[in-house]
C-alpha cells in the first residue's frame, strides 16, 4: 500500500466529533435543499443561508422564544422591528431605508404589495409545513396575485362583540345595532383600527362591498360611526387598555379589536364574558408573512416562512405571551384540553362561518381621512 493510499484510508477514519459534525452539516444542507429551488435563477445564488434576516411584523413575532428557536435551527439571526399598520408597513418596504426580507401584512394586503412589486411570488413547494396548514387557509384568494401566491397565513382571529353576560344579554348581543343602543352610553371599547370597524359599518348598513365606498356611500358610513361616539368609552392606541377596561368593567363591552384574543385574555384574567358574532355578520382577519423583493437573504426568508408556519413555532404564537388562533392544524395537539378550550379553538368554526374577511379599502386616502373625522368629530 502506497503512502498516498495510507493517507486517504485514515481520512476517512472520522471520530465521534467529525461524524456529528459532518452530520450536522449535511442536515443544514438537506433543510436549505428543501426550501430552496437551484434549478430556477431566483434561488440561483442562494446555495446556504445567510443573514441576519430584516422581519417587519406585528407585536408577538419578536417573542424572545420565537426568535431563539429559529436562530437554533438555522444560526441565522433575526431583527424585528414592529409593525404600526398596514400601511406603514408599505411605506416602510417603499422607502427602503432599511431592507426588509420578509414583511408581515394582513392577507387583504397582499395585491397593493404585489402590484406595487415590492413582494415575491413564492413556491409553496419548497415550504414543508404548510402541509399541516387547515383546509380552509390554503391557496386563500387574499394570498394571492395574479394566479400566483404571495402571501403564506399565520395567525387568525375575528371580530364581533366580547360583552359582560350580566350586563347584556346574549339575545340583544346578537344584533349589530346594540352599539348604538342608548342603554350603553360611554360603555363600548375600541381599538384604533380604521379599515375594521369602517368596513363593519359599512356591512351592517348593507353594502355588499363596503371596502369601495367612496363619495356618498362612504358618508353613509362616517354618518353611522360618528352615531356610535355617544357609547365610545374609548378610542385605545392599543389593545391591552381595552382588555383591561373591560376586565374592570370600566366597559361593558368591546367591538372588534380581535375579539377573541380579547375573550382569550379577558377570561384568564378571571373575567367571565362572552363572545358573540351578530347575526348581520362579523369580520375576519388574517396575517400573513411576504417575501420582500430585492432580498439578499432569499433562502433565510424561505427557511424563516417555514419555521413560523410550523406547529412548534405556531404553538408559541398560540399560546405564548400573546394568544391568538394560528392555521397550523396540529398546533392544537400540542395543546391542552383547557388552552384550546380557552382559545375559543372549539368555537372557532362557528364563528368564522359567521365572518367575512375584512378588506382593504380600495381608496386608502379617502378612508384615512373619514376616520380623521370620525376621530375628532
Amino acid at each position: 500500500m502506497s503512502t498516498d493510499t495510507k493517507n486517504m484510508g485514515k481520512s476517512f477514519q472520522l471520530s465521534r466529533r467529525d461524524l456529528l459534525r459532518h452530520g450536522a452539516n449535511a442536515a443544514m444542507f438537506a433543510a436549505v435543499a428543501s426550501q430552496v429551488d437551484f434549478a430556477k435563477p431566483a434561488f440561483a445564488n442562494e446555495q446556504k443561508l445567510t443573514g441576519p434576516l430584516n422581519v417587519l411584523a406585528w407585536a408577538g413575532y419578536d417573542d424572545p422564544e420565537l426568535m431563539k428557536g429559529f436562530t437554533e435551527l438555522t444560526g441565522i439571526e433575526l431583527n424585528v422591528k414592529e409593525a404600526e399598520s398596514n400601511g406603514a408597513q408599505l411605506s416602510l418596504v417603499q422607502a427602503g431605508t432599511v431592507k426588509f426580507d420578509v414583511i408581515n401584512p394582513d392577507a387583504v394586503w397582499t395585491s397593493k404589495f404585489a402590484e406595487a412589486g415590492l413582494t415575491l411570488p413564492i413556491d409553496t413547494a419548497q415550504l414543508s409545513s404548510l402541509d399541516e396548514t387547515i383546509p380552509m387557509f390554503r391557496n386563500r384568494p387574499e394570498t394571492m396575485f395574479d394566479n400566483q401566491v404571495y402571501a403564506i397565513p399565520t395567525r387568525f382571529g375575528v371580530n364581533g362583540f366580547v360583552y359582560w353576560p350580566d350586563k347584556i344579554s346574549a339575545e340583544a348581543a346578537s344584533d349589530c345595532e346594540l352599539a348604538w343602543d342608548a342603554g350603553l352610553k360611554n360603555r363600548v371599547e375600541i381599538i384604533d383600527w380604521p379599515e375594521l370597524y369602517l368596513w363593519m359599518a359599512g356591512q351592517w348598513l348593507g353594502m355588499k362591498n363596503p371596502e369601495t365606498a367612496t363619495g356618498d356611500d362612504l358618508q353613509k358610513i362616517l354618518d353611522k360611526m360618528i352615531a356610535f361616539r355617544p357609547n365610545m368609552h374609548a378610542l385605545q392606541s392599543d389593545m391591552g387598555t381595552v382588555k383591561t377596561d373591560l376586565a374592570n368593567r370600566e366597559a361593558w363591552m368591546v367591538w372588534g379589536s380581535s375579539s377573541d384574543n380579547v375573550r382569550t385574555t379577558a377570561r384568564l384574567a378571571g373575567a367571565n364574558v362572552d363572545l358573540v358574532i351578530p347575526k348581520q355578520g362579523g369580520a375576519m382577519w388574517m396575517e400573513t408573512l411576504q417575501i420582500v423583493r430585492g432580498t439578499e437573504h432569499l433562502a433565510s426568508a424561505l427557511a424563516y416562512v417555514n419555521y413560523m408556519t410550523s406547529a412548534k413555532a405556531m404553538k408559541q404564537m398560540a399560546w405564548g405571551a400573546d394568544k391568538f388562533a394560528v392555521t397550523n392544524a396540529k398546533v392544537k395537539d400540542l395543546l391542552t384540553a383547557d388552552q384550546v378550550k380557552a382559545l375559543g379553538l372549539d368555537m372557532m368554526e362557528e364563528w368564522v362561518s359567521n365572518c367575512g374577511m375584512s378588506q382593504a379599502p380600495v381608496d386608502d386616502m379617502a378612508w384615512a381621512d373619514a376616520w380623521q373625522t370620525f376621530k375628532t368629530a
